[in-house]
C-alpha cells in the first residue's frame, strides 16, 4: 500500500493539532481514510467527520505506520536527520495499545492457550502481529469484528444457528476496540490482512455489530468485510423483532442521522434490504437485547 504524501501527512498534522471535527472529503483525505479507516463520510461523501478519540487514532496509526509523532515532526531537515524521526521499528515510540488487540481463538489441540477440547473461548491481548500470525497458523477462516465488549465477552452465549456455530469452531474473534483497547489496533489488523494476497482469500472478515444505522455502516466500512451477523428473522419474517416489547429504541434511532445519510447514499449490496427496514421502522437494537432475548443469529453475506 502506498505511503502517505508529505502533504496528506501535513493535512493529518493540522487536523490532529486543531481537532477539527470535520474536514473535506477531497482526493487527498479519501487516500487516507482508505488507508486508516478513520472517520466517518457523510451520506453526501462532502466531508469526513471526526468523533471523540479519532484525532488520538490518527496519530497513533501514523506513529505505527511511519515512526514518528505527528505533533513534533518536522520537514525542514535533510533526508539523513529525517530519517532520525520516520524508521522501519513500528513498535518504537507508540502506546502500546495501538498495536494490540483484545482476541478469542477457538479452543482446539493446537491453541496455544488450553491444553485439549472445546470450550468457552479466552480472550487474550496480544500484538497485532502476533494475531495475524495465529491465524495464519490455526488456519482460521473467519475473523469476526465484534463492536461492543459485553457482546465480545459474551460470543459463546449467543444463540448462532447451526451454520454459525460451526464457523466459530474455526473463527478468531475480535473487539473492534474502545477506550482501553483502541480501535487502531483492529484497523491495522484488517489493512494487514486485506494487503496480503493469500490471508485475505483464506480469512473472512465478519461484523457482529448492533442492528441501527451505526452498526451497519461498521459493518460496510470495515476493511475486507464480507459478511453481517443479524438476526436471523431478517431473513424471514422481520416482524418478529418489533413484537418483542422493550427492544427497539426508536430515540437512538433518530440520533443516528448522519449514519442514516451515509447509508442513502452507499452501495450497500445484499444489505440494502436491511437498510431500508431499519429506516422504514426506525430500528435500533442493541446486541445486548440478541443475547437477553435468545435470539437466533445468523450470517448475512455482502
Amino acid at each position: 500500500m502506498a505511503s502517505l504524501s508529505e502533504m496528506q501527512i501535513k493535512l493529518l498534522r493540522t487536523a490532529v493539532e486543531k481537532r477539527s471535527p470535520r474536514v473535506s472529503f477531497n482526493a487527498n483525505w479519501q487516500a487516507i481514510h482508505r488507508k486508516y479507516d478513520i472517520g466517518e463520510p457523510d451520506g453526501a461523501f462532502k466531508h469526513l467527520h471526526f468523533q471523540v478519540g479519532d484525532h488520538d487514532l490518527l496519530r497513533e496509526m501514523v506513529q505505527v505506520e511511519l515512526g514518528f509523532d505527528l505533533l513534533t515532526v518536522d520537514f525542514e531537515l535533510n533526508r539523513s536527520d529525517f530519517a532520525k524521526h520516520s524508521h522501519k521499528e513500528k513498535l518504537a515510540n507508540i502506546r502500546p495499545e495501538a498495536n494490540h488487540v483484545l482476541i478469542k481463538l477457538p479452543l482446539t489441540p493446537q491453541s496455544p492457550f488450553i491444553e485439549t477440547g472445546l470450550g468457552p473461548m479466552p480472550a487474550v491481548r496480544i500484538t497485532v502481529e502476533q494475531a495475524l500470525s495465529l491465524c495464519a497458523q490455526l488456519s482460521l477462516t473467519q475473523l469476526i469484528v465484534v463492536e461492543n465488549l459485553d457482546s465480545f465477552d459474551a460470543i459463546a452465549q449467543m444463540n448462532f444457528d447451526a451454520e454459525l456455530k460451526a464457523l466459530l469452531l474455526n473463527s478468531a474473534v475480535v473487539y473492534r476496540g474502545s477506550g482501553a483497547h483502541s480501535p487502531a489496533g483492529c484497523k491495522r489488523l484488517l489493512r494487514l490482512v486485506s494487503d496480503d494476497s493469500q490471508l485475505s482469500q483464506k480469512l473472512k472478515v465478519i461484523a457482529f455489530t448492533d442492528l441501527d444505522p451505526a452498526g451497519l455502516q461498521i459493518a460496510h466500512l470495515l476493511k475486507g468485510c464480507r459478511g453481517l451477523i443479524a438476526p436471523s428473522w431478517l431473513q424471514s419474517c422481520a416482524g418478529n423483532l418489533l413484537a418483542i416489547k422493550q427492544i427497539n429504541d426508536v430515540d437512538d434511532f433518530d440520533k443516528q442521522f448522519r449514519q442514516q445519510a451515509y447509508l442513502n447514499n452507499a452501495d450497500l449490496g445484499a444489505w440494502q434490504g436491511i437498510a431500508d427496514w431499519l429506516k422504514q421502522h426506525r430500528i435500533s437494537i442493541k446486541q445486548q437485547h440478541f443475547l437477553a432475548h435468545n435470539i437466533k443469529l445468523s450470517l448475512i453475506s455482502a
